[in-house]
């Protein structure tokens, strides 16, 4: 499935762990986390999340490499807020500003499976994909010799959010529309962004 990151450096995928936590790994794990988002809007929206970026003139200066990869994850469960409690979850936990409970799932799932989707904390309606351990960016348009090859490749370099993004970001201490949503017992829609430039 094609997915999406932004990663400023050579290389999209980890083989060593990050000593950074994020929402999925602590930062001590003995293994590397990776997330991709499963829309091309995600990556930026994360980053406009974890850097509080909440202003027009912060978002202009952005300038950062983006990329799309074919990452085999049909396979992986998808922990949703309809699912969250099976495992050992609650759906307000899942895209939590708070991210102790999903890093304590995540140190649960790793031995038992190899990564997971889940609703995107930054861009409701959106899923991302968290796969545990090493992997490695092959060419694009080449098949995998090893199951830990990835095919990525760049999408830009120098990239920013659309500024129509800015409404859409779920940055911290606000509320979560699509939890809002299912606790409403309503259905929510991703709707896209002004494209305007």
């Amino acid at each position: 499935m094609i997915s999406y990151r932004f990663a400023a450096y050579a290389t999209p995928l980890r083989t060593i762990p990050a000593s950074q936590p994020g929402r999925f790994n602590r930062g001590d794990e003995a293994d590397p986390t990776q997330y991709v988002c499963l829309h091309p809007l995600g990556p930026l929206a994360e980053l406009m999340r974890n850097a509080d970026l909440r202003s027009p003139p912060q978002v202009r200066a952005v300038q950062m490499r983006t990329w799309a990869l074919e990452a085999p994850i049909e396979d992986l469960p998808e922990i949703s807020f309809d699912t969250a409690e099976f495992f050992g979850i609650s759906a307000e936990q899942l895209v939590g500003d708070d991210r102790s409970a999903c890093q304590q799932l995540a140190r649960r799932l790793r031995t038992q499976i190899s990564g997971a989707i889940v609703p995107s904390a930054a861009l409701p309606g959106t899923r991302n994909a968290v796969i545990f351990g090493p992997r490695v960016a092959a060419p694009y348009l080449t098949k995998p010799v090893s199951a830990i090859d990835i095919p990525a490749s760049i999408t830009a370099e120098g990239g920013r959010p659309l500024l129509s993004l800015l409404s859409m970001v779920r940055f911290v201490g606000h509320p979560h529309p699509a939890l809002e949503a299912w606790r409403e017992g309503r259905q929510f829609e991703f709707r896209e962004p002004n494209w305007s430039i």
